[in-house]
């Protein structure tokens, strides 16, 4: 093997290596410009879609692939020559251990002088006798004949082109994996059964969904025709409607029907989230489902494409009814004569009959009786309002005194549910006085004297001392004599109480047991003579004199004889004598008696409260000058404040995907339609812009200050501007 050979030999094995640098460097290149793009795709997905646009961010990561692949190439590259060749195949001599350099040793000699043919350096002139050397040629020939360099290249591309592949391997799974799942779970199915099975007709794309057909059936109750709507995103249907979806092609891959919002029956909350079996149907396909009484969204997804349907369901709602005569409850006087009943019902789909009840209660307090009356019956045949009329005649109700009579006007639809609620007015109460209801006049009640308080007591007293009289001879002196004296205890508490009642009304003064002699100094109207009382000038027995008929002495004579006859009575308790005290007693009580009724007053009650003294505070408040301070405005609940970013996502899809932007808006107006119709409203005018391709900012823009309950007013020429 000549110079010759040799030397081209090892610029073949350079070039080798040239090329496994360069390829190692576009593999790395091409996973790390991967990388980034989906690092740029997820920040662009995060943001909304458009914080930066497709076109940018692909040229970005395009910018620095390149980058990394020039870093890599030129700096690897730069190393690799001839003799970096020849020293690479001595590394890999296995005969020669340690390695002889005779191949790099002859590849720097022949390098030079190629060099020197060529003009380009000058080498030393031993460089041509070590070229020409023979020992120096077999031991070159030697090291490429022992080394088999087509297997050590093939062993040094797969070292350093492994993990560059893998690299670019994992970022491109992850990319298909992202792409199939944003496709949906059908299309990934779809996809890998198509890739299995090899079918023909499998291997066809599948293509995405297009327009279809609404039908919305309502129940049979109401006897309506079938509603048949184009290619709509949304529908309304009444509760218990069969709605049925119709579309050209393949049946789709994936139909998810959820429930917005709060689902208020039973039907709902079993199904808030389910999947849904498409049919085929001809030449296409179809999906049924049952409206409820909330909104229903219906996602359906083929051929990587996916579409949104709202179904806007509400309960068939009770009929309204009004009570229009009699316009007001009343009292009368006798069970006599009649009034006129008129009502009116209306129903959003459809009347069955309306009517007149009466309740009838009877009697007071604990026992009362209570019974039903119909009357004023119509029928309607599907009719959405009427009107029903009848006659309340009250001597027919066989009322009586004291009776009420609850009428209200009910009405119902064509519903079928047994437990169905009627709709139903407001009641008026018609009541027969009682007699006792015009002789009496309604005042806010007094407690009770105290001359009835002295009455019930003394007759109290009375009882006990004859009830102990009655035992006497079965008793022992001394238990008789402990009974008697309690009695007399509250015999004497009694007696003070009515002296001090005395006392009070004619002088004001609260104590009556107190020493009151003639000549003490003290003018109270009423003496003391040997413990008992007697008006000033009057007797100590306290008989009532002719002539002393005043108000003042026909009210406090029964008084003080009472007061006399307790202190009696006292005495002879105290002193064991029961029998002896009865007939003081009854005295006392019948003194009491005729001075309760001496003063028995009606009207009893109590003065009218004053809340407010008006002359008194007029004027006598204190105008500080200072005005209240302004209170930092409260931000929007967190409802409204979540809606108002879903509302700006919204918008920010509109540039990206409008798809996904309507199908965003229709949730977020099926969810607004119980609680905020206003903003529904504003929502689903973006969605009319939208199908129209038109420009939807002042839309958004609209909705946006309904949502925030913002209200613009012209202020005049200060908000136009004034031309100069």
């Amino acid at each position: 093997m000549n110079d010759t050979t040799i030397l081209s030999r090892v610029a073949g094995v350079r070039r080798v290596l040239v090329r496994v640098v360069y390829t190692r460097a576009t593999l790395l290149a091409c996973g790390v410009a991967l990388s980034a793009w989906l690092v740029v795709d997820g920040v662009r997905l995060a943001c909304g879609g458009d914080s930066l646009a497709s076109e940018r961010s692909t040229g970005i990561v395009l910018v620095f692939a390149l980058l990394v692949f020039w870093s890599l190439a030129r700096r690897q590259t730069r190393d690799i020559n001839d003799v970096r060749a020849a020293l690479w195949i001595e590394e890999r001599d296995t005969g020669a251990r340690p390695a002889s350099f005779a191949l790099v040793t002859l590849i720097e000699a022949l390098v030079g002088l190629r060099s020197l043919a060529t003009g380009v350096s000058t080498v030393d002139p031993s460089a041509r006798s070590t070229a020409e050397s023979p020992l120096l040629q077999a031991s070159a020939n030697a090291v490429l004949v022992r080394t088999d360099v087509p297997r050590a290249l093939r062993r040094s591309a797969r070292n350093q082109l492994l993990g560059p592949a893998l690299f670019l391997a994992g970022a491109l799974t992850v990319l298909v994996v992202g792409a199939l799942v944003r496709s949906g779970p059908g299309a990934i199915a779809g996809s890998v059964l198509r890739a299995v099975s090899g079918d023909s007709a499998l291997l066809t794309p599948i293509p995405p969904l297009g327009s279809w057909q609404v039908r919305v059936d309502a129940p049979a109750y109401m006897r309506r025709a079938p509603q048949q709507f184009g290619n709509v995103q949304n529908a309304s249907a009444v509760r218990g409607s069969m709605v049925q979806l119709r579309g050209p092609g393949p049946i789709p891959e994936q139909v998810i029907e959820r429930i917005v919002g709060d689902a208020a029956d039973t039907l709902a909350a079993a199904r808030r989230e389910r999947a849904l079996l498409p049919t085929t149907n001809g030449d296409g396909w179809q999906v049924r489902t049952v409206a409820t009484d909330g909104p229903v969204t219906i996602q359906l997804a083929r051929g990587g494409r996916a579409r949104l349907f709202v179904i806007e369901g509400r309960a068939d709602s009770i009929p309204a009814v009004a009570l229009l005569q009699p316009t007001r409850d009343s009292v009368f006087r006798t069970p006599e004569g009649s009034l006129a009943l008129v009502a009116s019902a209306r129903d959003d789909i459809g009347l069955t009959n309306a009517r007149f009840e009466l309740i009838v209660s009877s009697g007071e307090g604990e026992r009362f009786t209570a019974r039903t009356v119909q009357m004023g019956e119509r029928r309607f045949v599907g009719d959405r309002a009427g009107t029903i009329r009848a006659t309340m005649d009250l001597a027919a109700l066989e009322l009586v005194a004291g009776d009420i009579v609850h009428v209200r006007a009910i009405a119902r639809d064509a519903y079928p549910a047994s437990n169905r609620e009627y709709g139903s007015s407001e009641t008026r109460s018609f009541r027969i006085a009682r007699a006792a209801e015009y002789d009496s006049v309604a005042v806010e009640p007094a407690p009770p004297p105290e001359v009835d308080k002295s009455l019930l007591s003394q007759r109290m007293l009375l009882m006990l001392t004859e009830k102990l009289e009655k035992q006497r001879p079965r008793l022992e002196r001394k238990t008789l004599m402990s009974e008697a004296s309690k009695i007399g205890r509250d015999q004497a508490r009694l007696r003070r109480a009515v002296g001090d009642l005395v006392f009070q009304r004619l002088s004001g003064d609260v104590s009556g047991e107190h020493a009151h002699t003639v000549g003490d100094g003290h003018d109270h109207g009423v003496e003391q003579q040997q413990g008992k009382l007697a008006l000033s000038g009057g007797n100590a027995g306290g008989v009532l004199e002719e002539g002393d008929d005043s108000p003042v002495i026909s009210i406090n004579q029964p008084l003080l004889e009472a007061y006399n006859a307790m202190w009696d009575a006292g005495r002879e308790l105290e002193q064991g004598e029961p029998k002896a005290a009865i007939p003081h007693m009854r005295l006392a009580l019948a003194a009491i008696e005729r001075a309760r009724s001496a003063e028995r007053l009606y009207l009893r009650g109590k003065p009218p409260t004053v809340i407010i003294d008006i002359a008194k505070v007029r004027l006598a408040g204190k105008d500080t000058g200072v005005t209240n301070l302004r209170r930092e405005r409260e931000g929007p609940p967190s409802r409204e404040a979540r809606r108002a970013a879903r509302l700006i996502v919204a918008a920010q899809l509109v540039a990206g995907d409008v798809l996904a932007a309507r199908d965003s808006l229709a949730v977020l107006r099926v969810e607004a339609l119980g609680d905020s119709p206003a903003f529904a409203a504003a929502v689903a005018t973006v969605l009319a812009v939208m199908d129209r391709n038109g420009d939807a900012t002042e839309a958004f823009v609209g909705a946006r200050r309904v949502l925030g309950g913002v209200v613009r007013t012209d202020a005049g020429a200060w908000s136009r501007g004034i031309p100069r």
